[in-house]
């Protein structure tokens, strides 16, 4: 009798693309903190969370936006650019364990649509913050939003546990020595020995090359296996 042997399915992450003293924050301080969308450089897709805020006649919106696709050349270029950047990914049901609508929290992916789209049939208030121009679809952008009504805030800082960070990646810019370096600075942080730490492979990687390319028979190259 053949058994067939299946993995569990893996679990839903988040990724978080930021800078690596947003990461230092993280992990010193083991919380997120939610902003305001107003510093966002997309304005179409702040104006409706600020019209959002408006019509509820809320005195606070704060926000933290995920990816829940794996990286990309676009999510590094556009949200983590240059040698500071870096990738914490999160196991999505450990981050929002405990953020419930009762504390103000909304959890949503974000919705992709044309512009006819929405003249044609505009969204319930309450999709408002969770809508974004077609032509940012490849996003695959998740996010946590935060309101109130009674109270203003300028920031909203969210405890975390550290074993919710599944690996860190840092930026594919950042030379490779410089990253040791900063690898062995991250895992001396405390609490942080477990946490995997590597360089993104996405603008060179080895395996890629050797695909197209693979050493003949005999050679004493063996090639270097990069994820």
């Amino acid at each position: 009798m053949n058994l067939k042997i299946t993995k569990p399915p893996a679990r839903p992450f988040l990724n978080r693309y930021t800078s690596l003293p947003v990461l230092l924050d993280i992990l010193v301080h083991r919380q997120i903190v939610l902003l305001k969308p107003s510093s966002w450089e997309d304005r179409s897709d702040s104006f409706y969370l600020e019209r959002y805020k408006d019509e509820k006649k809320l005195k606070t919106v704060l926000a933290l936006c995920f990816s829940t696709k794996r990286e990309t050349f676009h999510h590094w270029k556009v949200f983590s650019a240059g040698s500071g950047g870096v990738c914490v990914e999160f196991d999505k049901a450990m981050l929002l364990d405990g953020l419930t609508p009762a504390e103000g929290f909304m959890l949503r992916k974000v919705d992709y649509a044309f512009i006819n789209d929405v003249v044609s049939r505009r969204p319930k208030l309450g999709d408002w913050p969770f809508l974004k121009r077609k032509p940012f679809e490849d996003e695959g952008e998740f996010r946590i939003i935060y309101e109130n009504k009674g109270k203003e805030e300028r920031t909203k800082a969210i405890p975390i546990q550290l074993s919710c960070i599944r690996m860190i990646t840092l930026s594919p810019w950042l030379p490779e020595t410089v990253a040791k370096t900063v690898t062995k600075v991250l895992k001396n942080l405390p609490g942080c020995s477990a946490i995997p730490v590597v360089r993104s492979s996405l603008l060179e990687t080895t395996r890629w090359k050797f695909a197209i390319n693979p050493i003949k028979t005999g050679s004493s190259q063996t090639p270097e296996i990069i994820v």
